[in-house]
Formats: C-alpha cells, structure tokens, sequence
C-alpha cells in the first residue's frame, strides 16, 4: 500500500481516525493496538485514545494484538483498521446485542464484532461461533482493504 493503512487518507483524515471518531461519537473509551510505525500513528490519535503496543506485531496475527486491546475491558467492540468504517447505528445494534454479536452481509460474518467477558486469547471465528449475526445492508463490512486496486475501489464507490 506504500503506506500504513492507518495512516490511508479518506477525504484527508486518516482511516484509523475515522474508525476512532465513530467509536467516540457514540461515547465509547477507544483502545488501539499499534505495532509498526507506532510512534507515526499514535501521533494521529486523540489524547483520549488509549494506545497498546505488540511488541511481536512482526511475528504475531491480528489474534494477538486483538488479546491486547482487550485485556482488563468489558463488552468490547473490535474492529481491524483495514475496513471501511461502520455506521452508527451498525455499532449501535451490536451495543444493543445481548451478548457476543456480529455484524453480517449477504450471510457472510463481517466487522465490527461485540465480544463480552471474559476475554481470552484465541480466534475470533472460535469465540463468535454462537454469537448473534444481525444482518446489515452495508457491503463495507465485509470487505478488506489490503491491496491498492481494493482501496481505490472502495475510495471510488463511497456515497
């Protein structure tokens, strides 16, 4: 991508300050995990914004730094950076869920996710195996943006 995806400007701010300012819109205490290019993205971040480091990010999945962020926290919601950002209300049923919780589009389990205490390491897709899908008519959350050809497709097909 030439650069970190966090960094990835929509419309010039920064994808993860995106992520992060929905997140805060709805009152929520935002944590990050960071690993390569640590101290550039933090330097992005709101004060408020409570930043983790993986310090194994190199050698480690998104499994590990996801144990991180939620180390100590009650029901959370997790997002990877590289999707496009959910809407409110999308993060609002999953606030709303009783329980671990996913959103879903076409049938297909996507971002964010609820998860709730406790929290232990593993693979999402072990931990949300029984959880609530609540089906939502936005593509967004089930795509990935890892290449440059899916970024600018998603750049170009915003509304």
């Amino acid at each position: 991508m030439g650069t970190s995806k966090s960094l990835l400007e929509v419309d010039g701010t920064p994808l993860l300050l995106l992520h992060v300012e929905t997140f805060r819109a709805l009152g929520l205490r935002v944590h990050v995990v960071l690993g390569c290019d640590a101290t550039r993205i933090a330097a992005a971040l709101p004060s408020e914004v409570v930043v983790h480091h993986n310090p194994r990010w190199a050698s480690t999945g998104p499994a590990e730094s996801a144990s991180i962020a939620l180390l100590g926290t009650g029901a959370t919601l997790l997002t990877p950076v590289d999707v496009p950002p959910a809407a409110p209300e999308d993060l609002r049923r999953l606030l709303d869920a009783n329980g671990p919780a996913v959103l879903t589009y076409g049938g297909a389990d996507g971002h964010p996710v609820r998860l709730d205490p406790p929290h232990h390491p593993g693979r999402l897709d072990h931990r949300l195996s029984g959880a609530l899908r609540i089906p939502v008519g936005d593509s967004g959350r089930i795509l990935n943006l890892n290449t440059p050809t899916q970024w600018e497709s998603w750049l170009n097909g915003r509304q």
